[in-house]
């Protein structure tokens, strides 16, 4: 009994510390009954994930360094704007974790059943839960934080529950020296990943009765261990990265130019050209597949052949060509203009190595979306956008880099949200999460303003911001970072944002 109690207090004090006046942004699924949520507190971002198979918690110290792919948005009429986490608290006489949310809102993860459910309420009423098929019980409204719950486990007020409860803590971090850990010989000790295997540190939510001690003061000196490390970023392994980036670029350098050969626009445009001469001549064609032209009817001066579709007219042949020439020419204006921009980019990075210059080839590298690890062993913990809220309440996401804006307007935002970006000029990708709300006008000012200032036109008086909702945006295959092509677009004329410091 005590281990199933003193489990749950350890992980309501976790999240009471954490959490509290934290912001849920995110509410998804990507695997099979499985919920995950995403919290941004103090300029951290946390990841709760919830499995009811064996009424399982993990949570993430931060989150992962972006949204998945294939993501299904759950409660997105709830989650329409980020939602506060006000409190949190155990119910005293069944396993039930209550977050409580601004707006009179709250999340109730409960235990009872074999493989558990989320419930979400708003003003006391069921609005809303995750597994449809099990169905909630109600329970008397009677709350402990995570203090008077320990209070009661630790006098035996509690009644036993019968559901074995698992909860993992996963701390992307690696340490060289995690003896301090050993004086705690009545808690699981954590796994500590040798080198080579996945660098993460796993501390499982078992207690025994005599341990007093706090999940969450352990959490806290991991973080305090992790963090005294020194940059171990050399320019020796700058440079090495940079050798693998200029590779890297160099073959995409030369996919770039097979493609380019591939269009071969001029062609198409001699075979149009020379069955616009056969219609006028009143050539007939010796087989439904094909046209050939004689050397004084091709523009090329050569016999040439002309392929034909048998299920259209010479006329409706001729329109699909000078159709295809179209097409193909824009391809390849597309072509080049991506391979000139990666000859750019490696002639820069070529210079840069050869300088030798760390700060400046580090500098270059991650205004191209490379990453370098701030702390030693550790991935540095990156958010791809910067947040606000709009006067309504609503999110904005700012992206940070070319590769970020990708990773914002295709991975994080719904098609329904609204994007915005400055025109004419480099800059940010601005998400305004609008969900199936209309957004105000206000709201759409402020976007507009943010993407103005997260612009090359951020010191311009006045500036032209394109925006429509993200649903009429593509990515071309192939192309640059950031770069997308807008099917549909609106314009607002707006002065840049301005933020404090400028």
């Amino acid at each position: 009994m005590l281990d199933s109690w003193l489990t749950l207090w350890h992980w309501t004090h976790l999240f009471e510390s954490l959490l509290v006046n934290g912001k849920i942004c995110h509410a998804f699924t990507f695997q099979k009954e499985r919920l995950d949520l995403w919290i941004e507190h103090e300029n951290e971002t946390y990841q709760l994930a919830w499995q009811p198979f064996q009424n399982q918690f993990s949570f993430y110290m931060p989150a992962n360094t972006s949204l998945p792919r294939k993501k299904v948005n759950l409660f997105a009429r709830e989650f329409a704007h980020p939602i506060t986490i006000i409190n949190i608290s155990q119910h005293s006489h069944f396993p039930i974790v209550r977050f409580e949310l601004d707006e009179g809102q709250e999340f109730l993860f409960d235990f009872r059943h074999p493989h558990g459910n989320v419930y979400f309420r708003k003003n006391g009423l069921l609005s809303n839960q995750f597994l449809k098929s099990v169905v909630w019980r109600p329970v008397e409204e009677c709350w402990l934080n995570s203090m008077e719950l320990k209070s009661a486990v630790l006098s035996n007020e509690l009644s036993p529950h019968p559901q074995s409860l698992k909860f993992h803590l996963i701390e992307p971090r690696l340490f060289d020296n995690p003896d301090w850990l050993l004086n705690s010989p009545s808690r699981r000790l954590p796994e500590i990943a040798s080198p080579g295997e996945p660098k993460h540190t796993k501390v499982e939510g078992h207690a025994g009765a005599d341990d007093n001690s706090n999940i969450a003061e352990i959490v806290r000196s991991i973080l305090h261990l992790s963090r005294q490390h020194k940059p171990v970023t050399s320019q020796d392994s700058v440079e090495k990265r940079a050798h693998t980036v200029l590779k890297r670029w160099q073959r995409k350098a030369e996919k770039q130019k097979a493609e380019l050969a591939d269009n071969d626009w001029q062609t198409i445009q001699h075979q149009a050209d020379g069955l616009a001469i056969a219609i006028a001549s009143r050539l007939k064609p010796e087989k439904p597949e094909t046209l050939t032209l004689r050397a004084e009817f091709s523009p090329t001066g050569a016999e040439m052949v002309v392929p034909l579709n048998p299920q259209f007219s010479l006329q409706q042949n001729l329109e699909r060509l000078y159709q295809s020439v179209r097409k193909t020419k824009l391809r390849t204006s597309d072509h080049a203009a991506r391979l000139a921009q990666t000859e750019t980019d490696i002639g820069k990075l070529e210079d840069l190595i050869e300088a030798g210059v760390e700060d400046l080839l580090r500098k270059f590298l991650e205004e191209q979306g490379e990453r370098f690890s701030q702390e030693a062993g550790v991935a540095a913990v990156h958010l791809p956008y910067r947040t606000f809220t709009s006067p309504s309440g609503l999110a904005i996401l700012v992206g940070r880099n070319a590769r970020d804006n990708d990773t914002l307007s295709f991975k994080i935002s719904s098609k329904l949200d609204w994007w915005f970006h400055a025109r004419g000029v480099t800059g940010s990708h601005v998400i305004l999460q609008t969900g199936k709300l209309e957004p105000q006008h206000r709201d759409l000012m402020m976007a507009a303003q943010l993407a103005a200032r997260f612009s090359d036109a951020k010191h311009s008086g006045v500036v032209a911001v394109s925006y429509c909702q993200r649903k009429y945006i593509s990515k071309p295959r192939g192309s640059a970072p950031g770069a997308v092509r807008v099917l549909r677009e609106e314009v607002l004329t707006v002065e840049p944002y301005r933020l404090e410091g400028d």
